[in-house]
């Protein structure tokens, strides 16, 4: 995917948006795009919706939108992508109904996500699976704590599907811009299939097929290949592709896969690595439509 609409990101001044606001800097930089900062100046609360509250509130809440916008600035300002160019973005409304308007000027919206066990809260949290889920660009999660030493490796998960493909697409173009390697992950659950028998060695040596002529293709027709690396592992996806996150700098993964069914907007595997990714998480979904 070639970016022709800027990186947007969430902020809110915590911890897990400083992350994603640094994150979302690399990338633009490494893509060559602007970076959007965008906050949302809340709503009253609905219990004090009937109630006539003073303007001071609501000046309150835009000069502390304006803040964090300004804190956002100078965390990248700090960073090595600090020639970028920096847009922001406050909006009056509600988290999610500004993330999904961002989403829709976007190449890609990166929401930061608090650490587990911690009350979601503000701009990034609660809101973080609704956009995961409806956002009309690709998301990338990038979890509270979990950043660490680039170590020159994206994963993605495929199974076939036309947008485990898409995925796979995307993933390679992630790749090659940060000179890492792809790795290709197809995780077939063999659960019900004895080793022993027959059945499971032609079945996997169909699992195996499939994955081979995936790669096969991808190298055939990305024109700027990265280093490709493929690996066919006997376990469920989420399994799979959660400790697989363990040793790479990106997943990508389809919002739903060949269990998925038409209409289903974020499957099972995409919204249990929602929470359990121990790297960013990019998710990509078929259609970036309204819902």
């Amino acid at each position: 995917m070639k970016y022709s609409k800027p990186i947007a990101v969430g902020v809110d001044g915590t911890s897990a948006s400083t992350e994603a606001v640094r994150w979302a800097a690399h990338n633009a930089q490494l893509h060559d795009v602007p970076l959007v900062l965008v906050a949302a100046a809340e709503p009253v609360a609905p219990a004090l919706a009937a109630y006539a509250v003073p303007e001071v509130y609501y000046d309150a809440g835009r000069e502390y939108c304006e803040h964090i916008l300004d804190q956002a600035d100078s965390v990248v300002r700090e960073t090595d992508s600090a020639d970028i160019e920096v847009r922001t973005r406050l909006v009056e409304g509600g988290a999610r109904s500004a993330l999904l308007s961002a989403s829709d000027r976007a190449s890609l919206l990166v929401v930061g996500a608090p650490s587990s066990g911690r009350l979601a809260s503000g701009l990034l949290g609660s809101v973080t699976s609704a956009v995961a889920t409806h956002a009309r660009c690709p998301v990338v999660v990038i979890r509270e704590h979990v950043s660490r030493p680039r170590v020159g490796l994206v994963t993605v998960g495929v199974d076939g599907s036309p947008l485990s493909l898409k995925a796979l697409e995307i993933a390679a173009d992630e790749a090659a811009s940060r000179e890492a390697t792809l790795d290709i992950v197809y995780a077939w659950d063999a659960r019900g299939l004895d080793s022993a028998d027959e059945r499971y060695a032609q079945a996997r040596q169909a699992v195996q097929s499939r994955l081979d002529d995936i790669v096969a293709s991808l190298i055939s027709t990305t024109i700027a290949a990265p280093r490709v690396t493929s690996r066919l592992v006997e376990d469920s996806p989420e399994s799979a592709l959660g400790k697989a996150s363990g040793d790479c700098d990106l997943l990508v993964v389809g919002s739903r896969g060949r269990g998925g069914f038409t209409g289903m907007l974020l499957g099972s595997t995409s919204q249990s690595l929602l929470y359990s990714a121990q790297c960013p998480l990019m998710i990509v979904r078929d259609k970036y439509t309204d819902d």
